[in-house]
């Protein structure tokens, strides 16, 4: 994946030692001289961390560590004609900019905003960009076509809001997978050959505010659950891919043809937002066939989904005002590159407002975490994030999970 990125926060804080960075095998070496010098700036610290994680992991990965899922709008698709090749790919990413803008604030607010916001000009969107990667590209002589994904600066989307008087929820929900069951005449799908599974892959769910996870379909995935054994909600093959992603719940949706334009769509089990009962039958519009049924029933479910949380959790946006917790944690990693991932995602972890280091060695760290929210919803927004913070002997310990 390509990157390019217009992250400053690493070298606004930028660091003058006179240290010459030799790569990872000096960063614990390094640390220690700065401490027996004694900085003990954590900003420094961290500067430091980040610029090995520059050279040793390449700015591509450094980019994919420090999303927020919440303000990562992923999958943004342009096609863009211009006078040259270039012009079209500076138009492209203009327009991709506004279009993962709107995606945005339907995403955290829906029609109801969506006026309110749409004369919002280019430039001002544009000040708003974090960075962006380029998934998918190709170029002709006047033409650019993309696939991008875009991620917006949280404080600044938060002023911006707040300014116009839009109030909305930070708050994720907890993980749940998603099965998608396609029945048939000749039987029962669940992985290959499945378009009500192609569906729920197109909303791309897991970086909404209600986290959706389509199972990867691989091998391990095979193995542990067939068809049959969806379809009869084998407790012990649910709770096995429950546990492989890291998910509080387990949702199957079925679906089947009633004709060449339409679908009969249930999805019935308890949610992070409550009893959910869908049953209803979906028509593609303009006779776009079952392809299009299915995209439309996946996403009327999932926008349910979404309605029922945000008016669930609808509050103002979070702001620095609100009152600071902190909570002295330990962080296990046993690398350099782990440990400069792992911080880039606690940072940009919802409710996240500061990571203060108090020691540092080879295999950890004790960090002073600083949070505006409520403990519990802390844990929950590190689990989305794919972090575990729990109690060991009275310690309390982050680590990936």
């Amino acid at each position: 994946m390509k990157s390019f990125i217009h992250d400053a926060r690493v070298m606004r804080n930028g660091l003058n030692t006179g240290t010459t960075i030799a790569g990872s095998s000096s960063l614990v070496g390094g640390l220690c001289q700065m401490l027996a010098l004694g900085v003990r700036c954590w900003r420094a610290a961290i500067t430091y961390l980040f610029l090995v994680a520059f050279a040793c992991l390449g700015v591509s990965q450094l980019a994919s560590a420090i999303e927020n899922p919440l303000y990562t709008i992923t999958g943004v698709e342009v096609d863009v004609r211009a006078e040259t090749a270039a012009q079209a790919k500076k138009q492209a990413i203009t327009a991709a900019n506004v279009k993962a803008f709107a995606l945005f604030v339907q995403r955290v607010g829906g029609d109801a905003i969506m006026d309110r916001l749409s004369e919002i000009p280019p430039k001002r969107i544009d000040a708003m960009l974090d960075s962006l990667s380029i998934e998918e590209e190709r170029t002709g002589p006047k033409r650019y076509i993309g696939k991008l994904t875009i991620r917006f600066l949280p404080g600044k989307m938060r002023k911006l809001l707040s300014g116009m008087g839009v109030t909305y929820s930070e708050k994720i929900a907890t993980r749940t997978v998603i099965l998608p069951l396609w029945r048939t005449a000749e039987g029962i799908v669940l992985w290959e050959e499945n378009p009500w599974r192609t569906a729920w892959l197109s909303l791309r769910p897991e970086n909404s505010l209600v986290p959706l996870i389509v199972p990867l379909g691989d091998l391990a995935d095979l193995d542990t659950l067939t068809p049959e054994l969806a379809a009869n909600r084998d407790e012990a093959s649910l709770e096995a891919i429950r546990l492989r992603y890291e998910a509080d719940a387990v949702l199957i949706a079925e679906a089947t043809s009633v004709g060449e334009d339409a679908v009969q769509a249930t999805l019935v089990g308890d949610s992070p937002v409550g009893k959910l009962e869908f049953d209803k039958e979906y028509t593609a519009e303009n006779g776009g066939g079952i392809e299009e049924a299915v995209k439309t029933a996946a996403l009327r479910f999932h926008q349910i989904m979404l309605q029922r949380w945000k008016k669930k959790n609808e509050t103002g946006p979070v702001t620095q005002s609100l009152p600071v917790a902190t909570l002295p944690v330990a962080v296990a990693f046993v690398s350099t590159e782990e440990w400069s991932e792992l911080r880039a995602r606690i940072l940009s972890t919802p409710g996240v407002s500061g990571v203060d280091i108090s020691t540092i060695s080879e295999g950890g760290a004790i960090v002073q975490l600083s949070y505006v929210t409520g403990f519990e919803q802390l844990r929950l927004s590190f689990r989305s994030a794919g972090l575990a913070l729990q109690n060991v002997g009275g310690t309390w310990v982050l680590q990936a999970s």
